[in-house]
């Protein structure tokens, strides 16, 4: 006889990994910087046509928060409802290498 107490219930979860990348690029950043200034999204991108998980790319020229001020600021939007998102960006160099990775939860 085992002395651990029975489970009131019983679920199951399954979980589906999703993995896609999408690479855009900002031809004249340096003179929409200046030029613009504002923030500026991307159009919308998704896994598949019919995904329902949405994204856009948000960029401020000039940082988001006080010890940002001067830097430019990239940022995902979840555009669709879904929980339980991580996502991961990096930028290339010119060469298309990696330089740096970031890493969210949602």
């Amino acid at each position: 006889m085992s002395s651990r107490p029975a489970a009131e219930s019983w679920c199951y979860t399954q979980i589906k990994v999703l993995r896609f990348s999408y690479m855009g690029t900002i031809n004249t950043f340096s003179v929409w910087r200046e030029e613009m200034g504002g923030v500026s999204k991307s159009s919308t991108f998704s896994y598949r046509t019919s995904d329902k998980l949405k994204w856009c790319l948000r960029v401020n020229p000039e940082g988001l928060a006080e010890e940002s001020k001067g830097y430019p600021s990239l940022y995902f939007l979840l555009l669709s409802k879904q929980r339980g998102v991580r996502r991961t960006f990096f930028f290339l160099n010119a060469k298309g290498e990696e330089t740096k990775a970031m890493g969210e939860c949602d």
